[in-house]
């Protein structure tokens, strides 16, 4: 049996989320992967339904590649750094790229509108943290973590050169699991 990557990010919220979904899973089957990418299938659309389709998916999937690029903001999709968290509490592995090269302390003082107060207080007086990291610590020290830190580019939303390095950066513990799965 191929071994499975869940696909997670906010190109669900793409107008363009179907192709998307299967350029990656095209990716991965390449290497001889499944890619689960979260609108496949057919789904009640609710809110819960749709949460229990992907917690399936990903209990399903052997690893995870997530797409941490800012959403709506200076920092990743809420939805999507909440799989990633999910899949790393069920001890699968994981990669994840950014296509921004930009430190999360930058982009929240741009978000910010003004200037932080006293150097590190953002508008609603709060500490912006300063780790020289992509995005906030809890995210980008997982992957590290892991010995996969994320992946980060200049590159358009849909640039999917650094899923590709991401791949590769799984190629190793994929291939481990498949001579695992065929046995001795």
């Amino acid at each position: 049996m191929a071994p499975t990557i869940y696909l997670a990010g906010p190109e669900v919220f793409h107008p363009d989320a179907l192709d998307l979904g299967r350029a990656k899973q095209r990716l991965c089957s390449e290497r001889g992967w499944t890619g689960l990418f979260p609108l496949d299938g057919a789904v009640e659309p609710t809110g819960p339904a749709i949460f229990a389709a992907n917690v399936a998916l990903i209990r399903r999937a052997d690893a995870i590649i997530a797409n941490l690029t800012p959403f709506r903001g200076p920092s990743a999709d809420a939805g999507t750094v909440w799989e990633l968290g999910f899949a790393l509490g069920l001890g699968k592995p994981a990669a994840a790229y950014r296509n921004v090269a930009d430190r999360y302390f930058d982009r929240v003082i741009a978000w910010n509108g003004a200037p932080l107060t006293q150097g590190k207080y953002d508008r609603d007086g709060l500490e912006v943290e300063r780790f020289g990291l992509g995005d906030n610590l809890m995210i980008d020290a997982a992957l590290i973590e892991q010995g996969r830190p994320v992946v980060e580019q200049a590159a358009a939303f849909t640039d999917l050169a650094g899923f590709i390095i991401c791949l590769n950066c799984l190629t190793p513990v994929l291939t481990t699991l498949v001579a695992q799965k065929a046995g001795p």
